[in-house]
């Protein structure tokens, strides 16, 4: 296995995480429209931009964008990947 590969791969996590977010930031009104169901969060006055399936995507790129940038973080940390690493140069 490359050694670039495990940052290339934490590279593209984090890519995810920040166009998700911010995704999720910009349509803020959209994110509060399917919690609407708690009374603490009520959407603002405006038009609905953006389809609650959109929303339900968003959310789990941006989870899965940190989520794998976590494990990536654990797994190049241990024997076995430092293994996989000197195996290959």
């Amino acid at each position: 296995m490359p050694l670039w590969l495990y940052a290339a791969l934490l590279g593209l996590c984090a890519v995810t995480t920040l166009i998700a977010g911010i995704w999720l930031l910009l349509h803020l009104r959209d994110v509060a429209r399917m919690f609407r169901r708690h009374e603490e969060i009520t959407p603002g006055p405006g038009p609905r931009r953006a389809s609650s399936g959109a929303v339900w995507v968003a959310l789990a790129l941006f989870n899965a964008g940190w989520i794998g940038a976590v494990v990536l973080w654990v797994f190049s940390n241990t024997e076995r990947a430092q293994g996989v690493v000197h195996a290959a140069v």
